[in-house]
């Protein structure tokens, strides 16, 4: 009886492959899935406000109150602590709402731990992202949440202003800082949020009247009523 040798051969070969694929998938180190908090930094636990490496500009202002020590005004003393909470607050919101609509993913990922503040919010910013990503928001409601986000920020920046006396100077490089910032993410959130009618802007050609080649060298007709037609009547009856 001949030895089948060479199935041998091919079993042996195969039992190889298969041991040295286990063994380099063992030895490969796992890495866990890059979350989509990457794009930006971290949403939360980085700094104040929140998300505060994609608006600079947010971080710049509340670096001049800081230095006035606005943040440390006791509560019942004076109105500012509860004014540069939700001034904090209403940053972070922007912040992580321009985070989320530049980020790779389509989800509402970093404005979904921001709460909602009835003084300043027509609509909770994480629902806002979301009608944003799936482009279902209406442009007058997108105005409606900026135009209270740019009213109750400039009022409560003047107000923690005045509590910290600041300088003239740094009260309008704050005022500027703050409307630079809600531009710029209202910038995105137009671009980002607002469903375009693509057909509507191509360009297809100028439209213009139709010559057949016949009538290329046909005289113009010239006559007014009374004077001969064409076919040599003259309108009488």
């Amino acid at each position: 009886m001949d030895i089948p040798y060479d199935f041998i051969l091919k079993i042996i070969a195969l039992s190889l492959a298969v041991y040295g694929l286990v063994w380099f998938m063992n030895k490969t180190p796992r890495y866990d899935r890059v979350s989509e908090e990457f794009f930006g930094g971290v949403a939360r636990g980085a700094g104040i406000p929140d998300c505060l490496r994609t608006l600079p500009e947010a971080s710049e202002i509340l670096d001049i109150l800081q230095r006035h020590r606005v943040n440390n005004m006791l509560a019942g003393m004076s109105d500012a602590n509860a004014d540069y909470k939700e001034f904090v607050a209403l940053l972070s919101k922007m912040a992580c709402l321009k985070k989320d609509l530049l980020a790779p993913g389509v989800q509402v990922d970093a404005t979904r731990f921001q709460p909602f503040e009835t003084a300043h919010d027509r609509i909770a910013v994480a629902e806002l992202c979301g009608l944003c990503l799936s482009q279902n928001i209406p442009s007058r409601d997108l105005d409606i949440s900026f135009s209270t986000w740019r009213s109750r920020g400039i009022d409560l920046l003047y107000r923690l202003c005045t509590e910290a006396n600041l300088s003239e100077e740094e009260v309008k490089t704050s005022e500027l800082l703050f409307k630079k910032a809600v531009d710029d993410v209202y910038s995105i959130a137009t671009s980002r949020c607002l469903k375009t009618d693509i057909p509507m802007q191509q360009v297809l050609g100028d439209v213009g009247a139709f010559e057949p080649p016949k009538a290329h060298d046909l005289q113009p007709y010239e006559q007014l009523y009374g004077g001969l037609s064409a076919s040599g009547w003259n309108g009488a009856i």
